[in-house]
Parts: structure tokens; C-alpha cells; sequence
């Protein structure tokens, strides 16, 4: 099964799987085969899996701040008998940096250190989006592509600034677990506003191919600026076509939410808005300003109202109450949040099975 970028190793004639876009590349029936093993391993967690990664070593690399990626990734690695060696790559140890970024004594070659990091443990994980990439789209994304060209080990992606394969994949499975077959049924994907708009387009990116390569039907509702990349928009559109799903793009919140049996709304920010290259400058006001025009998208009671009878909200987290959605919905009956919270766990367990036991979702 197809985990995302395949590099070889060639000096030692191996073959190592990444874990770095598999929303993007991998095919729809693979992607729906690893959905049914994940909800079977999840079956299954925790009495007859503790053994799946005894031994096992992973490294976590977190250039962000997180919460649900990390204590997820931990506790279920730990559960299945591995153990994580958690790493602070911007102050524990030299930063990791590509060729032309390097600064003397302050950062080291990405090659580097994925050679010395694969030589001890089994896998590297990596989250990084956003500053410290220097909020250039596809920077990010690039630097763990540069870990899985020299790396003899699994690299996964905990989020870059282009995909967000952990989450979209607990998405899927709570999609499925709350609606069962998910051929046909319908998603809206919302942008709706935040004070903040230091967050990237992965989580919509992700969540769309994995949509589509279930056979979802999905309904993007956003304001014109705040468009997704438009080559992730056909690789969507031609798994939309193998599939039997539909695309539709509305600039009209209530009309992306009308009928649909699932809601995923959130905010991110315009990909416009952000620098060409390393160290140009952010057009910070233009896109504060940008967000601000749209201050009424924001998902409430009355808006779910027009989605399909017991249709479901969905979030990644954190939320920001009263901006991307008001309260009584992530707290209402509507809600699906918290489960697909749960599942970033089973999620995860199943792409370190996947890509160091893989028998062992058989």
C-alpha cells in the first residue's frame, strides 16, 4: 500500500514509505483499504494491540505548538510498546535547516540529521507550518521532504503547510463511524472567521481528498480570497471523477451548509495574502482586513438548522468559540467534535502499524 513520497536507498537497496501526503498521493481504494484496517485496529485497541510497536522508536520534531498531535501520538505509541523521544527542534537541539538556511553553529543540514536521527530509532515525525517556515506556502511541506530524501526510516507528517494527514484521516473515520458508507453523502467544508489568521490550508486540504476518495459529495463554502490550492483542487477533482463524487464551490455559507449530513467549519488563512519567498514580507493588514470583511461567517444554531436532519459539526481544534462557531453548537447534540478528537489516537495508531508493523492491521 502507497503511504505518501517513496524514497529508496539505494546504497543499501531498501525501499522506505513516508507518510508526508498520502491525501494527495495515494489512490482512492488504498485510502479507503487503510480506513477499514484503522477502524478495525481501533476494534481491536487496547487489549490485543499492545505488542504492535514493542521496541519500536519514534522521534517527534515540533516546530508548533500542539496538543491533540502530540499527547495523541504519544500516548498511543507508548500503548502499543514503542517509546517517543520528543524533540525541540528550534531550542533542544541545532535547528534543522535546508542548504541555503544554514547559519554556523545555530542550525544543522536537514540531510544531516535525518541520517543520524534514522540510524538510531525507527521513524521521525515532523510538525511544522507557519513562522517557521516563514509562512511560504509549500516551505514547510519541502523540509519534510527533505528529512524523507535522506531519512532510512518512516518520516510522517503531523501537519505541514500543505497537508494534514493524521487529522483528515480520524476525520474520515469519524465521518464513517457517524454515517456509515460514505459514498454520496454530503460535506460541507466551511471557512468561517477567526481573530486570528495564522492558520493554514492543510486541515481543508487534507479533509477534501479524503472526502473525495470516499465517494463524499462536497460542497467548499468560502469568500472568494480564500480559495484552496488549485492543484489540490484537480488532484480532488480527478479522485472526484474516479469515485463518482462532486465538487461544488459556494461563496455563500448558508448555501454550502443546506442539506448537508456533515459540517466541517473552520477558519484558515488566503493563500494570497502570504510571501512568495523567504523573508518577504507578510501583508499582515491586508489580510487582517481581508478576515474582517468576513466577520459573519460564523456556524450557530440557526445556521445547522439548514444542514440535513441530525447532520453533524466537526473541528479539528483548538476552536475559537464564538468566531469559527458559537457555543451551543460545539457543545449541542450537533456535535461530533469530541469523538473525532478521540480518533486522533486510533488515527495515528494506525499509520505507525501501517508504516512499522503493517501486518498488524491485517
Amino acid at each position: 500500500m502507497h503511504a505518501g513520497a517513496i524514497q529508496a536507498r539505494p546504497e543499501e537497496g531498501r525501499v522506505t514509505c513516508h507518510w508526508l501526503a498520502p491525501d494527495l498521493t495515494m489512490s482512492a481504494k488504498d485510502y479507503r483499504t487503510l480506513l477499514d484496517a484503522a477502524l478495525a485496529f481501533k476494534s481491536r485497541y487496547p487489549l490485543r494491540t499492545e505488542d504492535t510497536l514493542r521496541n519500536r522508536t519514534i522521534y517527534f520534531l515540533f516546530y508548533n505548538a500542539s496538543l491533540r498531535t502530540r499527547s495523541s501520538f504519544q500516548t498511543g505509541l507508548m500503548r502499543l510498546g514503542g517509546s517517543a523521544i520528543v524533540l525541540d527542534p528550534q531550542n533542544g537541539i541545532y535547528t534543522p535547516a535546508l542548504a541555503d538556511a544554514e547559519i554556523p553553529y545555530s542550525t544543522e543540514r536537514i540531510a544531516d540529521v535525518a541520517r543520524v536521527l534514522s540510524s538510531y530509532g525507527d521513524a521521525i515525525a515532523i510538525r511544522m507550518y507557519g513562522a517557521p517556515a516563514g509562512w511560504v506556502y509549500g516551505a514547510a511541506h519541502r523540509h519534510l521532504e527533505a528529512f524523507a530524501q535522506a531519512s532510512r526510516v518512516p518520516v510522517i507528517n503531523m501537519e505541514c503547510d500543505r497537508f494534514h494527514p493524521c487529522q483528515a484521516l480520524a476525520d474520515a473515520m469519524t465521518l464513517r463511524e457517524q454515517l456509515g458508507e460514505l459514498a454520496g453523502r454530503r460535506l460541507c467544508i466551511a471557512w468561517t472567521y477567526s481573530g486570528s489568521w495564522h492558520k493554514p490550508v492543510a486541515v481543508p486540504q487534507s479533509l477534501l481528498l479524503a472526502a473525495v476518495k470516499s465517494g463524499m459529495d462536497v460542497t467548499l463554502a468560502h469568500p472568494e480570497p480564500f480559495a484552496l490550492d488549485p492543484q489540490v483542487m484537480q488532484a480532488a477533482a480527478a479522485f472526484a471523477d474516479e469515485t463518482g463524487a462532486r465538487i461544488r464551490v459556494t461563496h455563500d455559507l448558508r448555501d454550502g451548509v443546506t442539506r448537508a449530513h456533515a459540517v466541517y467549519a473552520k477558519s484558515w488563512c488566503s493563500l494570497g495574502h502570504l510571501p512568495q519567498r523567504h523573508g518577504d514580507p507578510i501583508d499582515e493588514i491586508a489580510m487582517r482586513d481581508t478576515f474582517a470583511q468576513h466577520r459573519d461567517w460564523c456556524v450557530d444554531a440557526d445556521i445547522m438548522a439548514l444542514a440535513a436532519p441530525d447532520a453533524g459539526y466537526l473541528h479539528c481544534l483548538p476552536v475559537d468559540r464564538g468566531q469559527e462557531v458559537t457555543d451551543d453548537v460545539v457543545e449541542g447534540v450537533s456535535s461530533w467534535v469530541f469523538h473525532q478528537a478521540a480518533n486522533r489516537l486510533h488515527a495515528q495508531n494506525a499509520v505507525m502499524a501501517h508504516l512499522l508493523n503493517p501486518g498488524a492491521l491485517s
